[in-house]
């Protein structure tokens, strides 16, 4: 783990059982962000964009999802983005 990360993703899986079986919506995906940096994820319709930011934070319904143990990790680094209730407004 880099210390300048603050979000790293490793080998990344998720899938989804079916009445036809098993679909494999992320397949292995990785990478990292550091502090002031911006990351954009892009590509077509039905790629897995969506699917992999819910994985990211657990959002997808289980079952039918899952997360196959395979040395997957994900490392959020504590971030403080607003410091008082003044800075809301």
């Amino acid at each position: 783990m880099d210390n300048s990360n603050i979000l790293e993703i490793t080998n990344l899986y998720t899938k989804f059982d079916t009445e036809d079986g098993i679909v494999h919506a992320v397949n292995g995906i990785s990478y990292s962000l550091a502090r002031g940096e911006t990351l954009g994820i892009v590509g077509e319709s039905g790629c897995g964009k969506s699917v992999s930011v819910l994985s990211i934070t657990r959002l997808l319904l289980r079952p039918p999802s899952h997360y196959p143990s395979r040395s997957n990790s994900i490392y959020l680094k504590k971030l403080t983005c607003f410091n008082s209730i003044s800075n809301w407004i």
